[in-house]
Parts: C-alpha cells; structure tokens; sequence
C-alpha cells in the first residue's frame, strides 16, 4: 500500500472519552473518520459512535472506488443526523444528543472530506500546513470578521460554542464538503478533535510530524500527551487520525478485518507465476459446478 495509518485517544481530564475514530481500508479507497461527542449535552458518546457505525456500514456496502464521493460523505452526515434524532427521541425522557463529525476518504490518489463543527482535517505538505477545515464555530467566525486574532480563538470565552453540529432538533446540519485533492509524496492527512489541535501551535505540531524518521504512531502519539499535558488539568479528549502518502508501496497490517477479507480476495485474483493451460482450468471449472448441481 501507499500509504501509512496512525490513529491515538487520551481520556484527558475528562470522566468519559466521547470521541470516536476509525479507519476503514479496502484495495481501491480508505475511510478515515472521527467524531467528537458534544459534552454540554446529554450522551454525546452515542451521537459519536452513530456516526462512525454509519460510516463503517456504509463503507463495507459500497462499491470501490467509489463513484460519488460527495454525495457519499454528505449523505452518511445526513443519514447520521437523522438516527441520532431518532436515538434521542426514544429515550426516556427525550434528548438531543450532539457530534462534531470529519470524514476523509482516500482513492485515485485524491482525498474528498466532510466535516461539521470544530473537528479538523489538516494536509500538511513539505513540512507546512497545505490547508486545513474551517471550524463551524463562533470563534472563527469572530476571526474571519477580523474581530479576534487566531491566538484569541484557542482562549475566548466562547470558543467551545458550535454553530453546526449533527443531532438537535434546532439544528440544520450542513456539512462542508471539499476535494478531490491530490495526494504528493510525503503528504500527512490529519483528522482531530479540538482536545487536540486546542492547546498545540501548529509550528511545533508540524514540526514534530517531520522533523525525524520515527513511525507515524509515535508522532501523534507524542502529540496527543503533549496536548493533554498543556492543557491540564482541564484536559478534553484528545483524540487524532493520521495518514501518510507514500509513492512507494509499503507492507501494512491491515487496519479493518473487512481489509483482511479483501485481501485474501484479491490474492485468489492475483496473477499467477507461471503460464496456465486455460482450457484445462475451463473443464476444472465447468465439473466443479457439475459437482455442485449433483450435490
């Protein structure tokens, strides 16, 4: 494969870890997914895991690559918002629980994401942010009126209020879609809840993510408990999925038991090593579904 995955959660100073990730690789795409339960409202955690169930399920039924990647994103964020009302409305009494959401998916070489509330992706490229989401926040929208600067966002009094955010009857949640977006050698995709960007400068944070040749993993990891331990010991979970492009390909664990199955799919279709006398392996073929009528 051409690429290497990494995926990292802290409890942080929280009682509950309300974040959700997940990583989904078939032969033809990759599904990166993260959500970050709402605390201010009531199971946020089960609003995050609707999400990425929704998101496994659908990813596992698709067709790869797959055909509309946007209208795939949009429409799992639509599907989520619904059962998450519908989760909420069966409880007794009834509740709005709430997500932040960020979905990448990855095939072609190009990545296509979605995201609702202050969850991120970032694409860092030669050792400097490429780009990065937008928050759906009240704090960004004071920073693109001009109104704070990018420091004041990470201590405004405000800055954990969300203006888009799946679940909630109040809520219309339109998600931001982007892409496609060409991959490069060397690339680094990264989804984040805001446990994790929060307290981190983005120089250090791209700094670590290339400044030596150690795994994926360790680097967020090593940025995920530098977070944590800024912000303590009023710590948000801190949770982070990460996906390095590579030209060459790499021999990978995979990351999903669906890979492993597509896997030994794709195997049996290999190429074989050697020639084979085809109209042998037809009458092979042709008694072993004589064989199966019979039986």
């Amino acid at each position: 494969m051409k690429y290497e995955t990494a995926q990292y959660t802290l409890l942080g100073d929280r009682t509950m870890n309300q974040d959700r990730y997940l990583i989904m690789e078939a032969p033809d795409a990759i599904l990166l997914a993260l959500a970050d339960g709402m605390g201010g409202h009531p199971k946020g955690e089960m609003a995050a895991q609707i999400l990425m169930d929704n998101a496994r399920k659908a990813f596992l039924t698709s067709r790869k690559p797959i055909a509309n990647p946007r209208f795939f994103l949009s429409g799992l964020m639509e599907m989520s918002h619904r059962e998450i009302l519908e989760f909420g409305s069966k409880q007794e009494p009834q509740i709005e629980p709430r997500t932040t959401g960020v979905l990448c998916l990855v095939q072609e070489d190009c990545a296509y994401w979605a995201h609702i509330g202050d969850s991120r992706l970032y694409i860092m490229r030669n050792g400097v942010i490429h780009l990065r989401t937008d928050d759906h926040s009240y704090v960004e929208h004071l920073r693109q009126q001009g109104l704070i600067s990018a420091a004041q966002v990470h201590t405004h009094k405000f800055r954990n209020y969300v203006t888009r955010c799946l679940g909630g009857t109040s809520n219309r949640p339109v998600a931001e879609l982007s892409g496609p977006h060409e991959l490069k050698e060397g690339d680094v995709v990264l989804l984040c809840s805001d446990g994790f960007w929060g307290p981190l400068a983005e120089r250090p944070m791209v700094d670590t993510l290339y400044k030596d040749q150690a795994s994926l993993v360790k680097k967020i990891a090593q940025l995920a408990n530098n977070a944590a331990a800024t912000s303590h010991p009023e710590s948000d979970n801190v949770t982070v999925v990460a996906l390095k492009w590579r030209e060459k390909e790499a021999k990978l664990a995979p990351a999903d038991f669906s890979m492993a199955i597509s896997r030994k799919k794709r195997d049996l279709l290999s190429t074989p090593a050697e020639q084979v006398d085809v109209t042998k392996a037809i009458k092979d073929l042709r008694k072993f579904v004589d064989d199966i009528d019979i039986e």
